[in-house]
Formats: C-alpha cells, sequence, structure tokens
C-alpha cells in the first residue's frame, strides 16, 4: 500500500509539471499568435512564426497525451488503493468477529470452571 501511496504522488507530480508545461505553451502559442496577428509581416518571418506556432501546438498536444495517460494511471492507481483499504476493512471486521468469538469461548471455560467451584463449594457447605 505504501508502494501505491509513493507511486500515485510521484504520478500527481509528473502530472503538476506537466500541467505547467501545457500553460507554458499555451502562452507561448498566444504570444506568436498575437504577433502573427498584430504586426505587419513579411512572408519568411509570417512562415517562420506560422510553423513554430504549428511545432508549439504538436508539443502541447503530445503533453496532453502524456496528462491524459497520467491521469489514467492515477486513477486506476486510486481505484487499487480504494480496493486494498476495502480488504483491510473487511480483514479487520473478521478479525474483530473472530476475537469476540474467541472471548465468548473463553467466558464460557471460566463460567462452567466458576460453575464447578460453586458446585463443590455447595457439597461441602451441606
Amino acid at each position: 500500500m505504501e508502494e501505491k501511496e509513493r507511486l500515485l504522488e510521484q504520478y500527481n507530480t509528473k502530472a503538476r509539471v506537466l500541467s505547467g508545461y501545457i500553460n507554458t505553451l499555451s502562452t507561448d502559442i498566444e504570444s506568436n499568435y498575437s504577433k502573427l496577428c498584430t504586426k505587419c509581416l513579411d512572408g519568411n518571418e509570417f512562415s517562420v512564426i506560422r510553423n513554430y506556432i504549428e511545432h508549439l501546438d504538436r508539443l502541447k498536444r503530445s503533453a496532453l497525451e502524456q496528462k491524459e495517460q497520467m491521469e489514467k494511471k492515477i486513477a486506476a492507481i486510486r481505484a487499487e488503493l480504494v480496493e486494498m483499504l476495502r480488504e483491510i476493512k473487511t480483514l479487520n471486521t473478521l478479525k474483530d468477529k473472530a476475537l469476540s468469538a474467541a472471548r465468548k469461548v473463553e467466558n464460557k471455560k471460566q463460567q462452567k470452571l466458576l460453575d464447578e467451584i460453586a458446585l463443590r463449594l455447595e457439597g461441602r457447605d451441606s
């Protein structure tokens, strides 16, 4: 369980890093798109900026896919942890029932012993 929690934390960290990277790419895309739309550019500059925007967009799509895969892994690990917690709860319930049954048996033995002692004492008194 500790291993799964550690793995979950690692994946959460990676997902946060990817989110930051995606935000940075989005900002760069918007900035370059703004340059493209607001400045008067010659054909070469226009082509360079357009190609750079397309490159950034590909990087962003790739990062989004990686983030989606990371989120699927996180969901799977969380499901495994929930299942482990259910199993632990079930095992604890079974353990409590077993201890309760053992106490009942022990109490019956002690009560039987006390009853026998009481009968012996009554036999002596009579």
